[in-house]
């Protein structure tokens, strides 16, 4: 089957994710660098942040927290049940390669609302994750949407906004570009995602132009994200 085009998720929480990054040995590395970036995009308040880059419960495999993918410590895997869960509910446990990509690497969209009920229901630890609705557009959410983020749809931990401004880590924007992304990320809203397709849409172009970002193997979709709510423990 393809990717649905509506779904849901299981992000950690960005206040977990802030913390880790700011404890993290490549924001020591870089610290002056950082500054800048803070300086300059000084709305964008990384615990704030509700997109697609945190992480999500996906079936294969837990991610080192942001900042950390290089460190050399020892860690144990988070919510092992949980990715089970999703295993299972996307059809992928214990079997093969599947044929379609999007299953290929850390797939995370969930179909409906009762997968999210039977994942929610494994969790050991329900109060560092919020349950997200998502949409590819042109697919709307029905919840009230928080806004739009960039990135990698159905699959992987990847958005061009919390890779640029929120936790920079594979494409850090050197400092000479930041004057060139303050006007494009300077409407973000409280959620740290854009409030329309049209300024989600002007920072994908501006971002594809640039020489130090990711390249586009996979497509930088739009993502509509809205609120279900956090967990309860």
């Amino acid at each position: 089957m393809t990717a649905p085009t509506h779904g849901f998720a299981f992000m950690r929480t960005a206040t977990a994710l802030a913390e880790a990054y700011d404890s993290s040995p490549l924001r020591q590395a870089h610290l002056s660098d950082l500054a800048d970036l803070r300086r300059i995009l000084s709305h964008v308040r990384p615990a704030s942040y509700r997109g697609i880059g945190r992480y999500p419960i996906n079936a294969d495999y837990d991610y080192d927290d942001p900042g950390w993918q290089w460190a050399k410590r020892e860690r144990v895997a988070r919510e092992e049940l949980a990715r089970l869960a999703v295993a299972e509910a996307l059809g992928v446990e214990g079997v093969g390669v599947p044929d379609e990509p999007w299953l290929i690497d850390g797939p995370w969209l969930l179909p409906d609302i009762d997968c999210a009920l039977r994942v929610r229901s494994s969790l050991e630890r329900p109060a560092e994750y919020e349950l997200i609705e998502v949409a590819l557009y042109p697919s709307r959410t029905n919840a009230p949407s928080l806004g739009f983020d960039v990135g990698y749809w159905a699959s992987g931990n990847f958005s061009i906004v919390c890779d640029t401004a929120v936790w920079p880590i594979w494409h850090a924007p050197p400092i000479e570009a930041l004057g060139a992304l303050r006007d494009p990320l300077g409407i973000l809203n409280d959620a740290v995602l854009f409030p329309d397709v049209e300024s989600a849409a002007r920072f994908r172009d501006v971002y594809r132009a640039e020489r130090w970002a990711e390249k586009e193997g996979t497509t930088f979709e739009i993502v509509e994200v809205a609120e279900v709510g956090l967990v309860a423990a």
